[in-house]
């Protein structure tokens, strides 16, 4: 209106644009369309009106996300009576909010978050004099014949028809699939043995010592570190801590991490946990094995194809996650990385 009364009294737009202290641009435009229409006023827009995607909707739909942003956008919708489209639309291009998936970490307690901290600042300096190189970091886990379906990524194209049809495949689990317990070990320059434990057989002390440590850690340790320097990472399982373990392996493996170095409920520190077995279980994923000497076999031949490279970036990485923990204060530190 005031950029209209202006121009009536005879004033240029450059004028008005200076009176207003406003950019001449927006006076052009303005005059331009009294010229054409005889006033200034706004022209209705074409098109459907926006009666969903409103200020206020846009206001609730944040409201509960602050409340609860783990909210379903179906169920949301569904409670507002609108189109999840519309509710996804909001979400992403009014409210700049993108979905993600759930961090997945180790339950941690205030005590054990402080014991990691506590036990990653003495490995920290434990690693300023021994090499994280030289340690042969272990771990077991348990491999099934079957492969745990993945209902989010493993899918069937379709018709609608065949969908509810035989052609519509099902995927299962046995209640008890067959298993091996599989040992293993790396190291920045090398890998261990595969050392395969069956079903039935209880890893106790004894089982421990003889079957790993002895007839399969040892001699690897001899061969391949050729009596230079290595120190061993172990989980503190009863198994492990026993005190004929402990006699073991002060005998045979001096300089191994004790409970006083090593903090519990710490997968995230292993290079084991955080990277190798999901690396296995990656290259034999999606296979179903007859027996569980398939299986085995299997698994030789994914061991066999890890490569040095891959050995030494990730033990490489485990001083990094020692200082995240500590700058996480001992709790879960991977979102830092």
């Amino acid at each position: 209106p005031s950029i209209e009364l202006l121009f009536k009294r005879g004033l240029g737009s450059a004028e008005i644009a200076r009176r207003l202290q406003i950019s001449s641009s927006t006076v052009r435009n303005v005059v331009a369309a009294i010229k054409k229409r005889g006033d200034a006023s706004e022209v209705k827009k074409s098109g459907r009106p926006r009666s969903v995607n409103t200020r206020n909707t846009r206001a609730i739909i944040k409201k509960r996300i602050i409340r609860n942003d783990g909210l379903s956008l179906n169920r949301m919708a569904s409670q507002l009576g609108i189109a999840r489209s519309t509710v996804q639309s909001i979400v992403k291009n009014d409210l700049k909010l993108k979905s993600y998936k759930l961090r997945r970490g180790q339950y941690l307690s205030d005590k054990s978050k402080a014991m990691r901290l506590e036990k990653c600042r003495k490995l920290l300096q434990h690693f300023q004099v021994r090499r994280v190189s030289d340690v042969i970091w272990t771990d077991e886990k348990i491999f099934t014949i079957e492969p745990l379906p993945n209902r989010q990524n493993q899918r069937q194209l379709l018709s609608k028809d065949d969908s509810m049809s035989p052609k519509r495949r099902l995927a299962h689990n046995r209640l008890f699939p067959k298993s091996v317990m599989v040992w293993a070990g790396i190291t920045a320059t090398g890998k261990t043995p595969l050392v395969f434990i069956e079903r039935n057989v209880k890893i106790n002390s004894e089982v421990y010592q003889k079957i790993v440590l002895m007839d399969n850690l040892l001699p690897w340790v001899t061969q391949h570190f050729a009596g230079g320097p290595f120190i061993l990472q172990q989980d503190w399982s009863p198994s492990h801590g026993s005190r004929s373990t402990l006699a073991v392996l002060e005998a045979h493996f001096p300089g191994f991490l004790d409970k006083n170095l090593w903090p519990a409920s710490s997968p995230d520190l292993n290079p084991m946990d955080f990277s190798v077995w999901g690396m296995l279980e990656g290259k034999i994923a999606g296979k179903v094995f007859a027996t569980v000497d398939d299986l085995k076999a299997a698994l030789e031949v994914a061991w066999a194809s890890i490569d040095d490279g891959y050995l030494r970036r990730t033990v490489n990485s485990v001083k990094k996650r020692l200082r995240a923990c500590v700058k996480a204060r001992g709790s879960n530190f991977e979102i830092l990385l």
